[in-house]
């Protein structure tokens, strides 16, 4: 692929071997030493799961859930066979929007893509008509993810819920026609909510990252797949911690975006391995790091939230595994990633990397070809980590 800059070429980090000392007060549920935050596995290195530490035996610190066991390949499965959702029933529901806050909107047109954010265009990911179509997918995926729920936490009968970059608004549409009782309140940068909501719901345009000023209370603050948006998640946490009233829950739900295999069939120099490194390497001078996810637990913990439970489950990047759930899982995930990684990908690398958007276009034909091939038994972590307000 033609350079737009001179650069090195990116090759998948290994799993460094030395381990980091455990924060003081914390114990690993393995009783090993804590991973080093940001290692990456590669083809060929030995895996590792990165759980959050452990609470300590008071119940004031992190409750560890076992994540998923290692995924056994589809041996069965042809390696070339093409597969597709096989969910005809499944249909974008997002509706034509009108804009909240016209005059705080700013909109610019990238590549094709349009891209909003309060104020400014600070949102790295376009806010167009295809990407709110995935991003109700993506939901979909996540809601699987939950064995079809919408939240994890012990929240029993709320009053008030925030959703947190709330983007299309699904979640807080669904969760608000589960929850009658509760005012729903979703907050996003960008005004691409439907009209016709419930009505115990309401949007908000905002920059959550802006110190907040809500007026009251909640009693479950709910953030899911807000990776590549915050760029100070310590500072979220000491505010979604100030804004929960006594009891109340804060949940994050989130793709630990460090690409993982753990039998050494996805090569170092192959498209997806670069393409992870490079979107690690953008991100970062971006200002938004992409694998901050594993420290929540522990940034929770610092922020003053007690009885925190993490665990983690595996998004395969197809259909690669042996067993039936994590096979769905991977055919959601198949299709959100190939569907996505371009549109993840075109502001980083043109704006960060000094691509061009034909070298990005190029480079996302390669990645989406590896994505597809059965023969890399690559994963994700997922994660869903609640902490409660003492």
């Amino acid at each position: 692929m033609p350079e737009a800059t001179e650069r090195s070429e990116p090759t998948v980090a290994s799993a460094d071997k030395g381990k980091a000392p455990a924060a003081e007060g914390i114990t690993n549920t393995a009783n090993e030493p804590a991973p080093e935050p940001h290692a990456k596995v590669a083809a060929g290195h030995e895996s590792r799961e990165d759980a959050p530490p452990a609470a300590a035996a008071d119940g004031g610190g992190v409750v560890t859930v076992a994540s998923d066991d290692v995924l056994q390949p589809d041996t069965e499965v042809e390696e070339d066979d093409v597969f597709d959702d096989g969910d005809s029933a499944f249909a974008s529901l997002h509706s034509s929007t009108t804009s909240l806050r016209d005059e705080l909107i700013l909109q610019v047109r990238e590549h094709g893509r349009s891209y909003q954010g309060y104020l400014e265009a600070k949102y790295v990911l376009p806010m167009d008509e295809q990407e709110l179509e995935r991003l109700d997918f993506q939901c979909h995926l996540v809601w699987l993810t939950l064995d079809k729920k919408h939240s994890t936490a012990p929240i029993g009968k709320i009053t008030r819920a925030l959703d947190v970059g709330c983007g299309t608004g699904l979640w807080a549409i669904e969760f608000a026609d589960e929850h009658p009782e509760a005012e729903v309140l979703g907050v996003d940068l960008a005004p691409v909510q439907p009209q016709c909501v419930p009505p115990n719901l309401l949007f908000e345009v905002d920059d959550l990252e802006q110190p907040w000023n809500f007026t009251q209370r909640f009693d479950y603050i709910h953030c899911q797949l807000m990776v590549g948006a915050f760029q100070d998640w310590p500072k979220f946490f000491r505010q979604s911690l100030e804004y929960l009233a006594p009891g109340g829950y804060t949940e994050v739900k989130e793709i630990d975006f460090v690409i993982r295999c753990d039998d050494g069939t996805m090569a170092p120099d192959s498209a997806i391995a670069r393409w992870h490194d490079l979107m690690h390497e953008a991100a970062r001078k971006a200002g938004f790091p992409l694998d901050t996810i594993s420290q929540v637990p522990e940034m929770m913990r610092d922020a003053g939230y007690t009885d925190i439970v993490a665990r983690q489950v595996k998004w395969p990047i197809n259909t690669w595994p042996r067993d039936p759930k994590h096979k769905e899982l991977g055919q959601w995930a198949h299709e959100n990633f190939s569907w996505g990684c371009e549109s993840m990908s075109l502001a980083l690398f043109t704006r960060v990397l000094g691509w061009s958007s034909d070298e990005v276009r190029v480079f996302m034909a390669l990645v989406r070809k590896d994505l597809k091939d059965r023969r890399i038994h690559a994963y994700w972590n997922f994660w869903i980590v609640y902490g409660r307000k003492g």
